[in-house]
């Protein structure tokens, strides 16, 4: 299992839907891992964990349903104390 800090993402727009999921992220050195693969790691029990930093705060990426469209393939942060390390932030 690794960590990988996300320091910017690609967005795209789910068919029929004017809002941005993210399609793949950056985890350093040009490496961009596609969403499903973010996805598959976190369901797995020894899987790849990502996260987020800014202002110095972590957060933990997770997988939820997408709260516009109701997508189960949906990436974002944990809740915390700030929005400035939300990934759509990072969107390049």
């Amino acid at each position: 299992m690794a960590t990988f800090k996300i320091s910017a993402v690609h967005v795209e727009e789910p068919p029929g839907y004017s809002h941005p999921h993210i399609s793949e992220v950056d985890i350093g050195n040009g490496t961009w891992i596609q969403r499903s693969t973010v996805i598959k790691d976190l369901g797995e029990a020894n899987g790849d964990r990502y996260y987020t930093e800014a202002g110095g705060e972590r957060a933990d990426v997770i997988a939820v349903d997408c709260p516009h469209c109701g997508a189960g393939d949906y990436i974002t942060t944990e809740p915390d104390s700030t929005t400035e390390n939300n990934l759509l932030s990072l969107v390049v």
